[in-house]
């Protein structure tokens, strides 16, 4: 197993643990939007929501370094004019 894997897998019983101490409801006030949520469904949400977030990047940058490195290989092949 990678180090990312086991990282991901330790953070991931960390917020698990966390979440099973903190079961009590917080007033939420977004906007014009208002309700009352538990600390765990918070957590929850805000840890899949960086993961999500973190993979998106991750997959432009990705994109971008594959776009760069057919850029430069085709300035070769074309003598660089």
């Amino acid at each position: 197993m990678s180090g990312r894997v086991i990282t991901l897998i330790v953070l991931t019983c960390l917020i698990v643990v966390y979440v099973l101490y903190n079961t009590q409801p917080v007033g939420v006030k977004f906007l014009f939007w208002e309700t009352e949520l538990s600390k765990a469904l918070i957590t929850i949400g805000s840890f899949l929501a960086g993961i999500i977030l973190g993979y998106i990047i991750a997959t432009i940058n990705q994109f971008n370094k594959q776009k760069k490195k057919r850029h430069v290989k085709n300035d070769k092949k074309g003598g660089g004019e």
